[in-house]
C-alpha cells in the first residue's frame, strides 16, 4: 500500500539533472511527479556547497550549447520557467598547456581554427579534415539516439538510413579518427585534450562523443548566475507548481514489479510509494540493483552490466584572498598537461604524487553574482582524472549496511583520512608550480576524491559521468530511455551523453516515452 498522501502520476529516483529535467517537463504537461533524493541537497553533481564562507560547485564548470535561440537554452527556460540565468564566458573558454606549448579555445570555430592553423601551419588540410569529421560524428551520434529511443518505425528507418555512418563515427575512437584525420603528434594531443569534458580517455571514447562535446563549445561557453544549485531550485519550482515535489533524505532501496509492470518503490525504512510510472535517474547499473531478479530481462541486464564506469576524479577546492586577476587568474578553464601524452591517467596516486594532468578554473571570476567583497575573496577548482582501483578498498556505499549519503568523513578509516589528506597536500603543491602566486593566497582548502561522489550521490566507482563513453556503450542497445519493464524508465548520463546538456536530454527523453507531446520539444 502506498503511503505518499498525494497520488503521484510518477516517481523519479535521484535529483541530477537528469531527474530534474524529466520531472520538470513532466510538470510542464500538468503531471505530478515526486523526485526521491537520497542526499540531504537536491542536485546531483549540480548541487553546490559551502566551506570556510566559499562556495563551491561540485561539477559544473561551464556550460557548451546554451547561447540564446540554442535549443538547449529554450528547454533550460522551459524546465526553469525562465528562471536560470546563465551568463557568457568572455574570450577563451579553454586554455591548454603543454610542457613547451600553449593554446587558446576561443568562439567561434571560425576563430578556433585560424588558431590551430597558424600553431600548425602544415597541417591546414588536416584541420580542415577534423572539423569535417566533427560534423560527421555529432550527426551519427544523433542517429544512434533516434535508433534507440524514437518509435519502432522511426528507429528501424534510421538504422537504415544512416547505419554505415553510425558504425563509421559513433564505432570509432577518438584518437583513431583524430590520427586518421592529422599526422603532427602534438595537434593530436592539442585536439584530445579536452577528454576531461566526457570521462573516458581519447584512447577508449567514442569519436561522436567528442565530436558532440567539442562542438558545443564552439559558439562560446557559459556559467550558471549564482552557481549550479539554481537547477533545483528553478527546476524544483516548476515541478511543485504542478502539484509535484522534491523529497530528499529519501533512499530508494527497490522498485517494486508484479508481472513485468511497475508498481512503485520502497525507501529505506520499509515506506512503500505507488506509482504507474518510474523514472530512474540513479544510473542504469544502479537501477538494476533496484529490481526483483525474476523480473530484469537476461539481454537487457548483460548489455548493460558489460559497460564499466567512466572514470572518476580527485577534487581539490580552494578559498583564496587576493587579487588573483592580477596574478594570472581569468575566466577560462586551463588544462595543464605535464607531459605530452594525453591518454596518461593518474593511475596510483600512492607511488605518483603529481597527477598526470590537471584540470583548474576561477568560478568566482565567471560568476557576474560573485561579490568578493573587501577581502578580494575568490575560489579555485581543480579537478585530476583518477582510476578507480586504488579507492576500491575504502568503497562501502553500496554495500547493505554501509555508508550513506550524508555520512560524516569522520567515521570513515584513518587510512582513507591520511590518504586523502596527502592527496590534497600534493594536489597543491602542483598547482602551486603553475600558479605560485595565486597559491600563496589560500586561506582555505578541501578535497573530495571517488569516494565522496560514491558515498553522497550513489555513483559507482564515483564515476561523475556514468558509464564509459566508449564506441560499444553508444551502440549498445540497453542504453535506451524505455526498458523492457513496463512504466520504467531511464534517465540522466546514461540514456544519453555525460554533462549538463546530455543528461537534461536523457531527461527528457524518458518523460518524453511517458508524454508523447514532449517529443516536439527536442526538435
Amino acid at each position: 500500500m502506498g503511503t505518499h498522501p498525494a497520488a503521484m502520476d510518477a516517481v523519479v529516483i535521484g535529483s541530477g539533472i537528469g531527474g530534474l529535467a524529466a520531472a520538470a517537463a513532466l510538470a510542464t504537461q500538468g503531471r505530478r511527479v515526486l523526485v526521491l533524493e537520497r542526499h540531504f541537497q537536491a542536485g546531483g553533481l549540480t548541487q553546490t556547497f559551502e566551506r570556510g564562507g566559499f562556495r563551491f560547485n561540485v561539477g559544473v564548470h561551464y556550460l557548451g550549447g546554451f547561447g540564446p535561440g540554442s535549443l538547449n537554452r529554450k528547454l533550460f527556460d522551459l524546465l526553469g520557467g525562465g528562471r536560470i540565468e546563465l551568463a557568457p564566458i568572455a574570450g577563451s573558454y579553454d586554455r591548454v598547456r603543454f610542457p613547451d606549448f600553449e593554446i587558446a579555445f576561443s568562439p567561434p570555430r571560425a576563430a578556433l581554427d585560424q588558431t590551430l592553423k597558424a600553431a600548425f601551419p602544415d597541417e591546414s588540410a588536416g584541420i580542415d579534415r577534423y572539423f569535417d569529421a566533427v560534423e560527421h560524428g555529432v550527426r551519427a551520434l544523433g542517429a544512434a539516439f533516434i535508433t534507440h529511443s524514437a518509435p519502432s518505425l522511426v528507429a528501424r528507418t534510421m538504422q537504415w538510413l544512416r547505419g554505415a555512418q553510425i558504425e563509421r563515427w559513433v564505432g570509432r575512437t577518438t584518437w583513431d579518427v583524430v590520427c586518421d584525420c592529422v599526422r603532427d603528434s602534438r595537434l593530436r594531443a592539442v585536439l584530445c585534450a579536452q577528454w576531461g569534458d566526457y570521462g573516458s580517455r581519447p584512447e577508449d571514447s567514442s569519436f561522436a562523443m567528442h565530436a558532440t562535446v567539442a562542438q558545443h563549445y564552439f559558439g562560446g561557453a557559459w556559467y550558471p548566475v549564482g552557481g549550479s544549485a539554481s537547477f533545483a531550485r528553478e527546476m524544483g519550482a516548476t515541478i511543485a507548481a504542478a502539484g509535484g515535489a522534491i523529497r530528499t533524505g529519501a533512499e530508494v532501496v527497490a522498485i517494486r514489479t508484479h508481472e513485468q509492470r511497475v508498481l512503485g518503490v520502497t525507501l529505506a525504512g520499509g515506506e512503500t510509494i505507488d506509482a504507474p510510472c518510474v523514472i530512474s535517474d540513479a544510473g542504469i547499473r544502479n537501477t538494476l540493483r533496484l529490481l526483483p531478479s525474476p523480473d530484469v530481462d537476461y539481454a537487457w541486464a548483460s548489455d548493460a552490466l558489460e559497460l564499466e564506469p567512466s572514470v572518476g576524479h580527485v577534487g581539490l577546492y580552494l578559498g583564496l584572498e587576493g587579487d588573483i586577476a592580477a596574478l594570472g587568474a581569468d575566466t577560462a578553464n586551463e588544462w595543464i598537461y605535464e607531459s605530452w601524452d594525453v591518454n596518461a591517467l593518474w593511475r596510483d596516486p600512492f607511488t605518483q604524487p603529481r597527477a598526470p594532468a590537471l584540470f583548474v578554473s576561477f568560478p568566482s571570476l565567471r560568476d557576474p553574482a560573485h561579490d568578493p567583497g573587501p577581502r578580494q575573496r575568490h575560489t579555485a577548482e581543480i579537478v585530476a582524472l583518477v582510476d578507480w582501483g586504488v579507492f576500491a578498498q575504502w568503497d562501502r556505499s553500496l554495500e547493505p549496511g554501509g555508508m550513506k549519503a550524508g555520512t560524516s568523513a569522520a567515521v570513515r578509516s584513518d587510512s582513507y583520512l591520511a590518504f586523502k589528506a596527502l592527496l590534497e597536500q600534493n594536489l597543491l603543491a602542483q598547482f602551486a608550480q603553475h600558479f605560485s602566486d595565486i597559491a600563496a593566497r589560500v586561506v582555505h582548502r578541501a578535497a573530495s576524491t571517488p569516494i565522496s561522489v560514491a558515498t553522497f550521490i550513489g555513483s559507482e566507482h564515483g564515476a561523475i559521468y556514468g558509464l564509459e563513453t566508449s564506441p560499444r556503450r553508444f551502440l549498445s542497445n540497453a542504453l535506451r530511455p524505455r526498458t523492457p519493464i513496463g512504466g520504467l524508465f531511464l534517465a540522466g548520463q546514461d540514456a544519453a551523453t555525460p554533462g549538463i546538456a546530455g543528461a537534461m536530454m536523457g531527461g527528457l527523453m524518458a518523460a518524453a516515452n511517458v508524454e508523447p507531446k514532449l517529443w516536439a520539444l527536442l526538435h
